[in-house]
């Protein structure tokens, strides 16, 4: 058993070491040196737009959604569900994408920049577990994998015959050098990295040929195209853990410095055409400063200062002599590496079948339209159209933005002219107009809406943000969620007047809260809350008037009222009635399942066919420990008690939890917790090994979020079977 366990953290090695051979040719290499002075066409002069956010949480959904993705991917992480942790991960780190702030010590950006380190660590463990990666993984698993080999003549020896060299001359149009960290970038590629790398290739079709065209306009090389591959595996959209973005992964600062505007509609870094033309003009600045292709592509992932520093330090200009950090260290024998491969894949084991590219006409648009009309008007799923235009951010072209070129599929250009009167912004529901209260402020709006302050103020023309007026009317995207919640708080719209006369129409009155209404009409809240669009719950004004919709039943029946008493608690409510915790949080809209108020009124379904078990958390437990004690399962527990994290669970805490097989509990583990000192040089799992446990249980019982960095002094508390 301990032998088992000793070797959780050797299965990477030990998987890689096992399957068919793959031949690895070695290249011979043609250096074709770009022109001296390769041309710059400069990209017109664009005014930059720097958009602010507001201190209030206006993307607080989204944020929220982050953290949850973020506390399931830690919770399967510590159960070494690692594909489960990796999908949490990426979905994670791809809803912080589409957030991108850009500079500004606010606080939305403090909460950003902490929630992007944390996931990067905690994935961080979930690839070393994983071993391989999946097809679609992001472009920063991609490259972190790689640092962490240590040992690629395992996987030689393992997975690669003999290097021989190709008899075949191929050329290269920039200097490819072919040695032992080339060469490991290689091994990894056909093994680690094989399932991604192949969908990078494929992806390649779709864009190898336009962006080649362009780099050809620039008088660069053309084999410059397979940066891609390193820098994004030809996603438009990738986002990385250093914050760039696109397929040629500019950082904010950088991407305004080379033309690529980035507001709050739009963000011309994922532009295949935009970016590109950025890239060119930036890879020509670099080739130019240190009139070597290896310093400059250095110097393109680390930065200029970082390589000059190094050139300074160790008096060469000999890249493969410079001491730089790991990641641009091996960015560019990466590049080199995949530059071979994608020149011959076949040769290398890779039986590619390319995309289709992409071609496009171009149209011009003078007013916001909605991209899910043009879609439908031109017989295209919206996907294909935000494909063709992944700088739009908000499915909407951008206001304000004159001449703006949509691209559309080839040949409906005549269509999209013939309908392009229909695309009406105001009428599509892109904006509602909002009329200003007294009272009432930007930051207000803003919140309410979902909307940075500057871009509400854009689009009115204003150039205080402290000064409206009572009565001003003002126009306000409507396409975010938090918007189209908003809106219908305005005015009823045609449905909801329909569903009104098939409900009830009720007038505020001062005391009223929603679940005493919900109680006097036999309702829920949260069907009030729905029918009417309201955004908070606890917030309705006297005289305002609320759809009241007809009863409903739950779980099979209909409701009961309880107003609860002192002690009271969500655990004691469920088994009383019979009904899940679930249940009554949903129905009556409960956030927190831990706060109730003595006096507060509930409503209770009336019915229910659950047998629970309530059980009181002891100190050391955890939901995998109870879900084998009593028979179940973690994600039983998990749903039955409406946790978000299902590991992590507080001594003296209620849990529901299914009686099984008769034990009702009362079968308990037998030993004593001990507490030990982290040591200097001690790594979790030594600790796991010298006791005999599984590293997976450390982390449970000390709930650690960052498991790979323990601190000298810090304590670890130990379950010791007797």
């Amino acid at each position: 058993m301990k032998k088992n366990r000793s070797v959780l953290l050797l299965l990477v090695g030990t998987f890689l070491l096992t399957g068919c051979s793959t031949k690895l040719i070695k290249p011979r290499v043609t250096n074709l040196p770009p022109p001296t002075q390769p041309s710059s066409k400069e990209l017109d002069e664009l005014k930059t737009d720097t958009v602010g956010f507001s201190e209030e949480n206006v993307a607080r959904d989204e944020f929220e959604e982050v953290e949850l993705r973020y506390a399931l991917g830690v919770a399967a992480n510590q159960q070494g569900n690692w594909l489960e942790a990796q999908d949490q991960f990426e979905e994670a780190l791809e809803l912080l994408g589409n957030l991108d702030l850009d500079g500004g010590d606010t606080l939305r950006e403090r909460r950003f920049e902490k929630l992007l380190n944390e996931i990067a660590a905690d994935y961080k463990i979930t690839l070393l577990g994983l071993g391989v990666l999946s097809g679609e993984s992001s472009i920063s698993a991609f490259l972190q994998r790689f640092e962490s080999i240590d040992n690629f003549k395992a996987l030689q020896k393992g997975r690669l015959e003999k290097i021989e060299p190709t008899t075949e001359k191929i050329t290269y149009d920039v200097p490819i050098e072919w040695n032992e960290r080339v060469e490991n970038c290689i091994i990894y590629y056909q093994t680690v990295a094989r399932k991604a790398f192949e969908t990078y290739l494929r992806r390649s079709g779709k864009y190898k040929d336009l962006m080649q065209g362009i780099l050809r306009e620039k008088g660069l090389p053309e084999d410059l195209v397979w940066l891609c591959l390193v820098e994004s595996g030809f996603n438009p959209k990738a986002y990385s853990w250093a914050r760039a973005v696109g397929p040629w992964q500019f950082i904010a600062s950088t991407g305004r410095k080379y033309g690529l505007r980035r507001n709050w509609w739009y963000d011309e870094r994922r532009d295949f055409v935009k970016s590109t033309y950025a890239a060119c003009d930036y890879l020509t600045f670099l080739y130019n400063k240190f009139g070597s292709w290896p310093l400059a592509l250095a110097a393109y992932n680390g930065g200029e200062g970082r390589v000059e520093r190094a050139m300074k330090k160790h008096r060469t200009n000999n890249f493969w002599k410079l001491k730089l950090n790991h990641q641009t260290a091996n960015y560019v024998p990466l590049f080199m590496a995949a530059t071979i491969i994608a020149k011959d894949p076949a040769r290398y084991g890779f039986d590619v079948e390319y995309e289709e590219p992409l071609q496009f006409d171009e149209v011009v648009v003078n007013r916001p339209v909605d991209l899910k009309k043009v879609a439908k008007s031109l017989g295209i799923s919206v996907e294909a159209l935000k494909e063709l235009n992944p700088e739009l951010r908000r499915g909407v072209t951008p206001p304000n933005y004159p001449s703006y070129k949509l691209r559309i599929p080839v040949g409906t250009k005549k269509l999209f002219a013939q309908r392009f009167k229909s695309y009406d912004a105001q009428g599509s529901g892109l904006f509602v107009e909002h009329k200003v209260r007294r009272g009432q402020t930007l930051s207000h709006l803003s919140q309410r809406y979902g909307v940075p302050i500057s871009v509400i103020m854009e689009l009115n023309g204003l150039t205080n943000k402290h000064r409206l007026r009572v009565g001003q009317r003002l126009i306000i995207p409507a396409n975010t969620r938090v918007a189209q919640k908003a809106r219908s708080k305005i005015n009823l719209s045609k449905k909801a007047k329909k569903k009104a006369t098939k409900s009830s129409i009720y007038t505020v009155k001062k005391g009223d809260t929603l679940s005493e209404l919900a109680m006097r009409f036999s309702t829920t809240p949260r069907e009030i809350k729905n029918a009417n669009g309201l955004r908070d719950m606890h917030r309705i004004k006297v005289g305002q008037k609320l759809i009241i919709p007809k009863t409903r039943s739950c779980s099979g029946g209909l409701f009961k009222k309880h107003i609860v008493k002192r002690g009271e608690n969500l655990s004691y409510l469920a088994k009383k009635y019979k009904v899940s915790i679930s249940d009554i949080a949903s129905i009556n809209n409960l956030t927190n399942k831990h706060l109730l108020r003595v006096g507060q009124r509930l409503l209770i379904p009336a019915k229910a066919d659950v047998t629970l078990e309530t059980y009181t958390v002891k100190e050391g437990d955890t939901i995998s420990d109870l879900a084998l004690r009593f028979g179940s399962n973690t994600e039983e527990i998990r749903k039955l008690n409406s946790l978000v994290n299902p590991h992590y669970i507080k001594k003296g805490q209620k849990l529901k939890i299914p009686k099984r097989n008769g034990n009702g509990g009362k079968e308990k583990a037998k030993g004593r917790w001990i507490t030990y000192v982290v040591k200097r040089g001690d790594t979790l799992w030594n600790i796991a090994r010298a006791f005999g446990v599984l590293m997976e249980k450390l982390v449970q019982w000390n709930n650690l979020r960052a498991p790979s960095k323990l601190r000298a002094g810090e304590r670890i508390r130990i379950f010791l079977t007797n």
